[in-house]
């Protein structure tokens, strides 16, 4: 997903505005440098730095896709090597684990007719509990 372009409210206002000034004196002079050759310059210096902010985005997206498409092509040749380990020496070897795979597990899940182990048996209390209405519970 490409990143969004910025635009400038602040550049686009102060384009408007010189418009608006150059209307009243095209040679308009403030004082203290505030002149519409000095306003021009601002707004052409920002809207460059906009322009190359924008232009360096697009690079970033650029660079951004080659590596994503580098680390793809780098993930399935990851795989390929290690089933090829897989291949000629196996999966239960100790050349297999060291190239990264995960041995496999050989003991096997318990299955439903094992037994399950034996729930620790409840011992009473010294003292009878009350169940609320008054009256004792027996264990």
């Amino acid at each position: 997903m490409p990143r969004l372009k910025r635009s400038s409210t602040t550049l686009e206002k102060a384009q408007r505005r010189i418009a608006a000034i150059k209307s009243i004196d095209p040679a308009l002079n403030l004082g203290n440098g505030l002149t519409i050759a000095s306003f021009s310059t601002a707004i052409t210096d920002t809207q460059q730095k906009l322009e190359t902010y924008n232009t360096v985005l697009s690079t970033v997206d650029q660079s951004y896709l080659a590596i994503q498409t580098a680390e793809r092509s780098l993930r399935e040749l990851s795989e390929r090597m290690l089933l090829g380990v897989a291949a000629k020496y196996g999966k239960h070897s100790p050349e297999y684990v060291m190239a990264g795979g995960k041995p496999r597990k050989t003991s096997q899940r318990p299955s439903p007719a094992d037994p399950q182990p034996a729930a620790m048996p409840i011992t009473p209390t010294a003292a009878p509990s009350l169940n609320g209405n008054g009256k004792t519970l027996v264990s």
